[in-house]
């Protein structure tokens, strides 16, 4: 056993160059992997659906003959993959330190259905106005429904998110 653990302190050294910031920086990197390891899927399921949001309000925005910087548009989706990315830790952050618990529960879970069920409305409002005669408009519906009922009130939809104008949520 002792042997082990002078060939891990050996190893440690090895890596940090035995220096001090060395030893930190590997330290909080191994705590960053263990908070964030159990939520990686859920941030890659939501990133994903961002990056496929841009994708298909590029399109529209082509289809409408609208300008379309890419600088603007990689901009607004990197700032939404943050907000994102926020949001996500903070609510992991909540059920670690206040329920101490180490998987992914109700809350984490629950920010990033919301997040990517927002995103999926969006892209399917594009995929409308790309294909007004696709099952889309009927999937936004179901949608609506289903959110309505497992929030207990009634979603509001503007005559406009329906004119098939919808672009890329990530301008706004």
């Amino acid at each position: 056993m002792l042997a082990t653990a002078s060939g891990i302190v050996r190893m440690f050294n090895g890596l940090s160059a035995n220096t001090w910031y060395g030893k930190l920086a590997i330290s909080a990197g191994a705590a960053l992997t263990a908070f964030f390891s159990p939520i990686y899927a859920l941030l890659l399921c939501c990133f994903a659906f961002t990056v496929t949001d841009m994708c298909y309000g590029m399109k529209v925005a082509r289809r409408l003959k609208r300008k379309i910087t890419s600088k603007k548009n990689w901009k607004g989706t990197l700032s939404k993959i943050l907000d994102e990315f926020s949001i996500i830790s903070l609510a992991r952050l909540l059920e670690w330190s206040v329920m101490d618990e180490q998987g992914v529960f109700i809350l984490t879970g629950g920010v990033t259905v919301i997040i990517s069920l927002t995103e999926l409305w969006s892209i399917l409002e594009n995929l409308n106005t790309l294909n007004p005669d696709g099952p889309w408009k009927a999937l936004g519906k179901f949608l609506k429904k289903k959110g309505e009922d497992y929030i207990g009130t009634e979603i509001e939809i503007n005559d406009d998110d329906t004119n098939n104008t919808k672009v890329d949520s990530s301008e706004s």
